[in-house]
């Protein structure tokens, strides 16, 4: 977003280091993950009581020891993150809420909220912040405070309770802080990297006060009865409220505020900020680019499940248009993708291993550019022609061209093509580069290429041929 790079793959070229140090940091967050909750994401480990599998003593101090060598990585991460020039477009004061962990105290649960006013709920009285309520053109709920949009998240963390933070964290608390932290959502970036070195440095703390526990500790008997609680707690995208009643040993009531509800009228409002703001001062063409901006800010997984994307219809016949464009202004290098074994996705080296027959030069499998960096040497006057089964919802054996950064940023299956964006180490040649792709009939494995997707084949061999 701020580099310039359609992913962090594509940065991988010019910023090896950083790009590992990310890479590194998450597998290690992987790792605490499945060895106290039993897996990545929803882990099931931690049971009523204590936990299914207590970690060995081995586990925890292994923790431990890799979260203190990480630590010089991690300031080098809260250095690049607070130091990145941070639009001013949008910047509004806003009302922040978090847990209060209390005793002076920073952390991520309590059993109170902290507004930014000062005000503070006991957790039974969450619905006098929260106050849901839905409009008509969004299916997600909203949260106003006295009429008022407000922020949860690492953000609104930071400006409650920043000035707790000691430590390495601290310092860098004091030296990055500022006023603009108050009002801007973009820096959300900036809190989370001072989090993460917040919870690098706690690490080794709880590993050592786990370690008084007697080894494999059993978890807590209970016996299930009538009864009702709130819980609070900081999820990584804001305050997370869960209330509970039980009759009977049975789940009877369930109210869960998730932070993206809370979130939502704090993002819809920056959002129309900045296109404001940027529409009167004659920068249109930056609205959709800054709106971006402030959704992944505020909640990256939004960047996962929804996308603002334009859809069109491709008129038939198009693509030869596009690739006669394509041959004419540039030298064309072609690369055929999919899988050998998965019916038609085999579509595309279908195509590359013909075009060699025909005797047409620089083409290349997608195989041979990933493992033998077929890429380098070409400049901004080639053009990257790749050639796949894509599905775009149209009939089987439909020809559509694409450009690589659009599938790479707006569609489903991007994850296909990050690959061969990680190869291609000249930013230009990345922005000059299309897929031809098939509407597959199916992409079942040992199956031969359906009959459309044959047709379409022999299309595309015919018009480059001719």
């Amino acid at each position: 977003d701020y580099l310039g790079y359609p992913n962090a793959i594509a940065m991988a070229s010019d910023f090896e280091l950083e790009v590992k140090i990310a890479l590194e940091m998450k597998h290690f967050a992987n790792h605490i993950m499945k060895v106290l909750s039993g897996r990545y994401i929803h882990g099931e480990n931690p049971i009523i009581g204590g936990f299914g599998t207590f970690p060995s003593r081995d586990e925890l101090i292994f923790i431990k020891n890799r979260a203190i060598q990480f630590m010089p990585f991690v300031k080098k991460t809260v250095d690049l993150f607070c130091t990145l020039d941070y639009p001013d477009v949008p910047e509004k004061e806003t009302i922040y809420a978090c847990c209060e962990p209390g005793n002076s105290n920073y952390g991520f649960w309590g059993d109170e909220i902290l507004l930014s006013t000062g005000e503070k709920f006991f957790r039974d009285d969450y619905q006098k912040l929260t106050n849901e309520f839905v409009v008509s053109h969004s299916y997600c709920k909203r949260s106003r405070y006295k009429g008022k949009p407000y922020s949860v998240g690492a953000l609104a963390r930071v400006n409650n309770l920043g000035e707790r933070f000691k430590g390495e964290t601290g310092k860098m608390y004091k030296k990055y802080f500022n006023k603009r932290w108050h009002v801007n959502p973009l820096f959300h970036n900036a809190a989370q990297a001072l989090e993460i070195s917040y919870c690098f440095e706690r690490i080794p703390e709880l590993v050592d006060e786990i370690l008084k526990y007697e080894e494999d500790p059993k978890a807590v008997k209970y016996t299930a009865k009538s009864g009702k609680g709130t819980g609070l707690v900081e999820a990584p995208r804001g305050l997370l409220i869960h209330h509970h009643e039980i009759t009977d040993g049975r789940v009877s009531l369930v109210d869960i505020i998730t932070p993206t509800a809370q979130n939502a009228e704090d993002i819809e409002r920056y959002c129309q900020i900045a296109a404001q703001k940027l529409l009167d001062s004659g920068k249109e063409d930056k609205i959709k680019e800054r709106m971006e901006l402030v959704v992944r800010a505020f909640d990256p997984c939004i960047s996962c499940s929804a996308h603002m994307a334009e859809v069109t219809h491709t008129p038939s016949g198009s693509w030869k248009n596009k690739l006669e464009e394509i041959r004419k202004n540039s030298s064309p290098v072609y690369i055929g993708a999919g899988q050998q074994d998965r019916s038609d996705d085999a579509c595309g080296i279908d195509i590359a291993q013909k075009l060699r027959g025909l005797g047409f030069k620089d083409v290349w499998l997608g195989s041979e550019i990933i493992r033998d960096d077929k890429l380098e040497g070409y400049t901004e006057k080639n053009t990257l022609v790749f050639f796949d089964a894509v599905d775009f919802n149209e009939k089987a054996g439909k020809i559509t061209v694409l450009p690589l950064e659009y599938i790479l940023t707006h569609s489903s299956i991007s994850h296909k093509f990050v690959p061969f964006a990680a190869c291609i180490k000249n930013l230009s040649l990345q922005k000059n580069a299309y897929v031809v792709g098939i509407q597959p009939d199916s992409v079942a494995r040992g199956n031969k290429i359906s009959p459309s997707v044959q047709k379409a084949v022999r299309e595309i061999l015919n018009h480059l041929r001719n």
